[in-house]
């Protein structure tokens, strides 16, 4: 069997209670976006009143991804995540509350919103560090793609069975089913027999400014972090943003663009499978030109190519993505002592994060002015030159995929 020593990882309980847990969750949290934008629309059909939720869920992340790093390298990440879990629960429960007793408004959905986008980025980095302490560290690449393999699965199947519930039984049950979701990966997660605190006994700005200086330290580390702040903001400006525009101006309508992004979700599929078998000793190389084809779909779009090629190009972006997303997971998990993870992936979420709304608007500004095509194509070349220039620094190439013989984990108790 091709995959037989790939799934070696299902072996271990704990990551396969922690695999169960991430799907539960992941496929309420699929189909919230649709349920929460119509149960907004359903009290207040203004654009803006949306926009204010959409935001009061984004904006806080940048401020509790920092808490969330901090407290994951001083606190149990087990129980972190379980009342994680607990607090989504609870703000989507309440949003369907308010919607089924038609007391909803924008500033209450609002307000809890912006509790379920804390509770997330507060759980965030415990979820992304904990893979060490479930699973051997010759098994770590495994572990990262089968978390991502059955989840790109549920992204093109959860938002279309979220529509079809919302259509037939109202949003406030898929909202419900969201919350419900959240309670059972909790329990899931309570279940996990992790070991306590990671760190203890410094103070936590003593811990933050530890874990930046350690951070800053690693060439390889801040430089990647950096290149993808300027990667991600054009890749959602040029993709998401005038990847529609474009697609309706060539004629190819809404099912072109469900064409192109179910494309994108079988390359993230056929991605993980790769990264299932593929481990590449220079796993920092492999990361970086990863990244790569996330510049052809953009090319494509601004060249206005037939829609097989548009599809074509994003199978390649998706493929790309999610085998650069498994070997970073992977490298920082290596590399990194445990007390670190924590901060380390807020650091790096953070990082592509903070430029996602300002690209939005200097892409879109920018392309009333020159044009969609001129814009995509300058995207798609700042884009390459930000990750080509990775490959120049010999650290990048210095780090290397740690030896088969390693310990078993020590953060699991038996």
């Amino acid at each position: 069997m091709v995959l037989g020593g790939s799934l070696s990882v299902l072996r271990h309980r704990p990551f396969r209670l922690f695999l169960l847990a991430r799907l539960v969750s992941m496929s309420g949290s699929s189909m919230a976006p649709v349920a929460l934008a119509f149960a907004v629309l359903g009290f207040d059909s203004h654009p803006s009143s949306l926009a204010i939720v959409l935001a009061s869920n984004t904006m806080p992340q940048l401020v509790m991804l920092l808490v969330g790093g901090v407290v994951a390298d001083r606190f149990s990440r087990g129980h972190l995540i379980v009342f994680g879990n607990l607090a989504s629960a609870l703000a989507q429960a309440s949003v369907a509350l308010l919607v089924t007793c038609g007391n909803a408004t924008t500033s209450r959905i609002a307000v809890l919103a912006a509790v379920a986008g804390s509770a997330s980025a507060l759980m965030q980095p415990s979820m992304n560090s904990l893979l060490p302490q479930l699973v051997a560290p010759t098994q770590l690449q495994e572990a990262n793609a089968l978390l991502r393999l059955p989840a790109n699965v549920i992204r093109i199947v959860a938002p279309a069975f979220g529509g079809a519930l919302v259509a037939l039984v109202g949003p406030q049950w898929a909202l419900g089913l969201d919350a419900a979701s959240f309670v059972i990966a909790a329990l899931l997660c309570s279940r996990l027999r992790i070991s306590g605190a990671v760190k203890s006994g410094a103070s936590v700005i003593s811990d933050f400014r530890n874990g930046w200086g350690e951070f800053i330290q690693r060439f390889w580390l801040w430089s990647y972090v950096l290149s993808g702040t300027v990667v991600v903001a054009l890749w959602l400006g040029g993709y998401q943003l005038l990847g529609p525009v474009v697609v309706h101006d060539l004629g190819m309508g809404p099912e072109g663009w469900g064409s192109v992004q179910g494309s994108f979700a079988a390359g993230l599929v056929i991605g993980g499978v790769i990264s299932l078998k593929w481990k590449p000793s220079r796993i920092m190389v492999a990361c970086v030109c990863a990244n790569l084809p996330l510049a052809l779909p953009l090319v494509a779009l601004a060249a206005g190519a037939p829609l097989v090629w548009l599809c074509a190009s994003a199978v390649l972006a998706g493929i790309g993505l999610d085998i650069a997303i498994v070997c970073w997971n992977t490298t920082i998990q290596e590399q990194l002592p445990a007390a670190l993870l924590g901060r380390v992936s807020s650091f790096s979420s953070i990082g592509e994060l903070m430029a996602v709304p300002l690209g939005y608007l200097v892409v879109a500004a920018t392309a009333t002015h020159v044009g969609s095509a001129s814009v995509l194509s300058a995207s798609a070349v700042v884009m390459t030159l930000a990750t080509l220039v990775l490959l120049a620094a010999p650290n990048v190439w210095a780090v290397r995929r740690m030896p088969a013989e390693q310990p078993a984990p020590l953060g699991v108790d038996a």
